[in-house]
């Protein structure tokens, strides 16, 4: 199953202070598609995660450079002939994007939801 990493809300950020606390833009965006398409949450493994890094669930998964989130991993034996995965990238026996754009764009393709417009 699809793992969807996404960072929790209301974390503070050492380098700049832990008087404010702040959320990932990123990751609200893609949480506001699985609202939308609750079914979603049956389809893949949602997983909040903390800020600080190293994030270590994820980075076992796609490396410690590619820990940036939102991130939608994919072990490889999952894929399927059908699924276009030439913009995603490739660790250790996953696929993984931690775009939003293209996030949203899998979704769309593999779990027939909307598209963004």
């Amino acid at each position: 199953m699809a793992k969807l990493f996404l960072l929790k809300p209301g974390f503070t950020d050492k380098a700049l202070g832990e008087d404010t606390l702040y959320y990932c833009p990123y990751s609200a965006q893609i949480l506001g598609v699985l609202n939308y398409y609750p079914r979603l949450y049956d389809e893949l493994e949602v997983i909040f995660i903390d800020f600080e890094r190293p994030r270590k669930g994820l980075v076992e998964l796609v490396g410690e450079a590619n820990q940036g989130c939102p991130n939608l991993v994919i072990p490889k034996e999952d894929v399927t002939t059908d699924d276009d995965l030439s913009y995603f990238d490739s660790y250790d026996g996953n696929y993984f994007v931690n775009s939003v754009e293209l996030i949203a764009r899998y979704l769309s393709e593999k779990h027939t939801i909307g598209a963004p417009h």
